[in-house]
């Protein structure tokens, strides 16, 4: 699959030139690639502050795009009557030890090679924690949009099909340990299949001939996860939490207030989705802010929550109380304990994935999680879920 030859020009790292660039997007996203259909105007500058590209407000302070949730929606239209999907998180781990420091990238991407081929899947879902440190002399997330990470962990590792569809991507807790503003900037200037334009975005997939309707909203689950008041001021997060002014308090006021305004505009959709690192499963809902989000999934009717960080495969289904399904998929690369109050899980030791199937005009998705703790890959547990589980009332 050929990625866009439009690049965004560089700016000169001795002037920093305020660029005005001709942006965006609305994509039009088939399996055989992007293009770039409507443009609108922005206004972008390079910072001495922060690496990344960063937006002007003319009516205040420059602040980094990154943090600013995208103010349009991507599309993407697919012909096939079905959308196929695998949801895969916490995959850049490359240690060889023992025990809970064991990764293993390989048997994992064979496996989705396998199934995408099948299956003809159209997109990775990646649900964040996309480089780690993997051994003594390495880093945390990556350096740059060149560092070699891009080429030895994402690249390298991933072939076939994987190497041609697109990975619409969310930030985790170790790509902001270093330079989460690197990974937005790689979709902008190097290749749109990472995709990640903001830490906070809207897309719509519309598939088939009667064009169904699919929203995903992709969210920046740190700030709801860590409460920035109790971080070490030695963890890296911390600092970069206010490098991003997120330690604002209105900041996670305003990051909730969009959520439920994107939520609230999308109810014409047959399915909506919501992607995030952090997990919502059982004990897990109850760090920090994050169960502030299940009530708002709860009243605008989100199918599914899609996650990783706990390093498992693991969903609680959807019930009266709580009609959002509960997937966490954070195995890619490395294994571990769940959440408590989970539905089923697999044990400690165990590697893989997500598959998602949604067929034509039905109103149930198929879901499978994979075993790819070996290159004999096999379906541990599969089920379907409804399409709008319950209908609650707005003013809930």
């Amino acid at each position: 699959m050929k990625n866009p030859s439009y690049r965004y020009p560089r700016t000169s790292s001795l002037h920093r030139t305020i660029l005005c660039l001709i942006c965006l997007l609305t994509i039009v996203g088939h399996a055989q690639g992007f293009r770039i259909l409507k443009k609108s105007h922005y206004i972008v500058k390079k910072s001495s502050a922060y690496s990344g590209i960063t937006i002007r407000d003319d009516n205040g302070p420059t602040v980094n795009q990154a943090a600013i949730p995208f103010p349009h929606v991507f599309e993407e239209i697919y012909p096939e009557d079905y959308l196929d999907f695998l949801v895969l998180g916490d995959w850049g781990y490359q240690a060889k030890g023992v025990g809970e420091k064991k990764g293993d990238q390989v048997h994992v991407a064979s496996a989705m090679e396998n199934m995408t081929q099948e299956y003809g899947t159209q997109f990775i879902i990646n649900v964040g924690d996309s480089f780690y440190k993997s051994h003594r002399d390495d880093y945390q997330g990556v350096n740059s949009v060149d560092d070699n990470k891009w080429k030895t962990v994402w690249s390298d590792v991933y072939h076939g099909r994987l190497a041609e569809i697109p990975w619409y991507s969310v930030a985790g807790n170790h790509d902001w340990y270093n330079n989460v503003t690197a990974e937005v900037d790689y979709f902008w200037t190097k290749n749109h299949r990472f995709f990640l334009p903001a830490l906070f975005y809207v897309r719509h997939s519309y598939f088939g001939p009667q064009r169904i309707k699919v929203t995903w909203i992709h969210i920046d689950t740190n700030i709801f996860y860590y409460d920035y008041g109790y971080l070490d001021d030695r963890n890296s997060l911390k600092s970069n939490f206010r490098a991003f002014e997120m330690d604002k308090p209105g900041m996670i006021t305003d990051r909730l207030k969009w959520i439920e305004e994107k939520l609230e505009e999308n109810q014409d959709s047959k399915w909506i989705f919501v992607v995030g690192h952090h997990p919502l499963i059982g004990s897990c809902a109850s760090k920090h802010l994050m169960s502030r989000l299940p009530l708002l999934f709860k009243i605008y009717g989100v199918t599914a929550y899609f996650s990783g960080h706990s390093h498992t495969l693991e969903y609680q289904s959807s019930k009266l109380s709580s009609p959002t399904t509960y997937f966490t998929s954070g195995s890619g690369s490395r294994f571990g304990s769940g959440c408590d109050g989970k539905d089923w899980g697999v044990p400690s030791g165990t590697l893989g994935f997500l598959h998602v199937r949604i067929n034509g005009n039905s109103s149930k998705l198929d879901f499978q999680y994979v075993n790819a703790t070996t290159y004999e890959s096999e379906i541990l547990h599969q089920g379907t879920v409804d399409a709008i589980p319950f209908i609650y009332p707005k003013e809930y």
